[in-house]
């Protein structure tokens, strides 16, 4: 099977083989705070080594040491040593260390030791179990376990290619490894999972191509109907083309099983496809039923991009985003979006119906809440922004007085400019980005928004610099849980590139520390309506709406279901697939 695509892999880890807890009271302690997993005999690895519960231990071990706050690593160490985002917090709380591979190898040793010596004792095992003790009740604790940074990997076969080698002297040498890293050795090159494939080769930029492991172990399906033993398709090779029209000719000439296609795209494949498919899998005949191509709408999705604002911009060194710097109609001031009716002028400016039907092509729906629609702590009577131009104007009149007595200069009279910046290529944020232009110039003329594309790096890297005044970004769910969205929102990633009012990031901590340790959905969905009604009331970032996915393939594949479809599930589920 080939399929092109226009996402290249990072890396290649090994899947997980973590079986379910076996014990009578299912392996989970009364108060949430030990979790014991008995682990599935007879699994191995691709090298034909058994899989052992040190293997298992020590995989998490080595994640949470190897640490770096870019990882998703915080959803392990927050509960496991203490509430801490990164291991290095751990010899030095003030997180000084955090990302400093060279500050830590440089810390006292006994500091270093007892640290690596918490992590060791935060994950035992015996000779056929695994126990994770949590310094505390953890709601997302089991979703946490089941991502890609819980794929078990063989103990021995990473020290040999250049893993953490046990030590709890020398973890620091081991710490904050980037992809480069990782990739520079066999590690980020070779694989040696428990999977239903191996790696054939990986040519960087270009492709990938995996074989069927006749070897597989599972001989029972993994749902009803499911695959066991060895997978039906022996090799499948994902390409990377980044072009859709030459993507579009593969497909259209059958040289390609599967395409990638951006919702911009959608179109375009309208004229080749010949049986449409909805979220429960049932098929109809589409208008030109001739067509070769079978395709599949309102898949859900586990991302969504939003728009934030910088509440205290970054003018070291000059800022060519905010202009002149102040308020006098030639830019703006670097608290500007410090001011909560600024934040709620811009909310209620946006066309969220155009967004959702001219971009989004109708299927997407409007967030009202950060996390996503149907998660624990999703109320739809939460109050929200809608499009109204009249209460926009309202917002910036408000925030008048209080900018004028600051920067001596009424807003509706000399109006502003600064620069909405979008990453070269992405169509939906420079549309997203325009919409706001607009929107803001119907208000008033002389509120200016200059929209310009920037090279991905240096747009990122603007940025993560918190130099952007506002800025699109998206957010891919590492866990299906609110944790994972009310964090990153507010008192991790995009809270601190947003440089958020840290009277408020406390505001909002403290109500999500009292969710993530209540185990209860019904009494943790009461908790996060305090969250919910907060984000409204403060409007820390503009809440846009869920793209909902759609999936073009040819009509001769076989066992792709949205009814066994994992959203989560990074790249395609190949094992449940095969071909006419």
């Amino acid at each position: 099977m080939i399929q092109y695509d226009n996402n290249d892999p990072v890396s290649f880890i090994p899947a997980l083989a973590l079986e379910v807890p076996t014990t009578e009271n299912g392996g989970i302690s009364a108060d949430g705070m030990t979790y014991t997993f008995n682990i599935r005999p007879g699994i191995k690895f691709h090298d034909g080594a058994d899989m052992t519960p040190s293997d298992v231990a020590y995989t998490f071990r080595r994640g949470m040491l190897q640490g770096g706050t870019s990882s998703p690593q915080w959803l392990l160490t927050d509960p496991l040593l203490g509430g801490v985002g990164d291991v290095a917090e751990l010899v030095d709380e003030s997180g000084a260390l955090d990302d400093d591979p060279g500050a830590l190898a440089a810390s006292d040793p006994a500091l270093v030791e007892a640290a690596c010596q918490k992590v060791m004792e935060a994950v035992t095992f015996d000779d056929s179990t695994v126990t994770f003790h949590l310094t505390k009740a953890w709601a997302p604790f089991i979703p946490s376990l089941a991502g890609f940074w819980g794929s078990i990997q063989d103990e021995d076969w990473v020290k040999t290619n250049g893993g953490w080698d046990g030590d709890c002297t020398t973890w620091p040498n081991y710490y904050g490894k980037t992809a480069a890293d990782l990739n520079a050795t066999p590690l980020g090159s070779t694989t040696n999972g428990t999977g239903p494939y191996k790696l054939d080769h990986w040519t960087p930029g270009e492709e990938y191509t995996l074989v069927a492991n006749e070897d597989y172990w599972r001989t029972e399906p993994i749902w009803e109907g499911g695959p066991s033993g060895a997978a039906a398709l022996k090799h499948v090779t994902v390409r990377l083309v980044d072009e859709f029209g030459t993507r579009y000719a593969m497909l259209q000439a059958g040289d390609a099983d599967s395409i990638a296609v951006n919702a911009p795209d959608w179109p375009q494949m309208d004229l080749v496809v010949g049986e449409w498919c909805s979220e429960d899998g049932s098929c109809v005949a589409a208008d030109n039923s001739d067509q070769a191509i079978r395709g599949y709408k309102g898949i859900p999705s586990v991302s969504r991009t939003d728009f934030f604002m910088t509440w205290n911009i970054n003018t070291e060194g000059g800022n060519n985003y905010i202009g002149s710097g102040t308020l006098d109609g030639n830019g703006i001031p670097a608290d500007f979006f410090n001011n909560v009716h600024i934040r709620k002028a811009m909310a209620y400016c946006f066309d969220y119906d155009t967004y959702i039907n001219d971009v989004m092509l109708g299927d997407g729906q409007k967030s009202k809440n950060v996390m996503l629609p149907g998660q624990v702590g999703y109320t739809e009577d939460t109050p929200e922004y809608t499009y109204d131009l009249d209460k926009c104007q309202a917002e910036f009149e408000a925030a008048a007085p209080e900018l004028e007595a600051v920067y001596g200069a009424n807003i509706m009279d000399v109006g502003f400019r600064f620069t909405v910046a979008y990453n070269t290529g992405n169509t939906t944020r420079q549309t997203i980005a325009q919409i706001i232009q607009n929107n803001l110039s119907q208000v008033n003329e002389k509120f200016v928004v200059e929209v310009t594309g920037l090279p991905w790096p240096t747009f990122l890297a603007a940025q993560r610099a918190s130099q952007l005044p506002g800025f699109f970004s998206g957010w891919i769910e590492d866990i299906h849980d609110p944790h994972n969205w009310v964090v990153p929102y507010v008192t991790g990633t995009y809270g601190n590139r947003q440089k958020m009012d840290p009277a408020v990031k406390a505001q909002f901590n403290e109500i999500i520390v009292r969710a993530a340790a209540e185990t209860d959905p019904a009494k943790r969905t009461e908790i996060y309506r305090e969250f919910n009604q907060l984000y409204y009331d403060l409007v820390p970032s503009v809440l846009l709406a869920v793209q909902l996915g759609r999936r073009f393939e040819q009509r001769w594949v076989e066992g792709w279901s949205p009814t066994n479809y994992n959203p989560i599930a990074p790249g395609t589920y190949y094992y449940s697939m095969s071909k006419k």
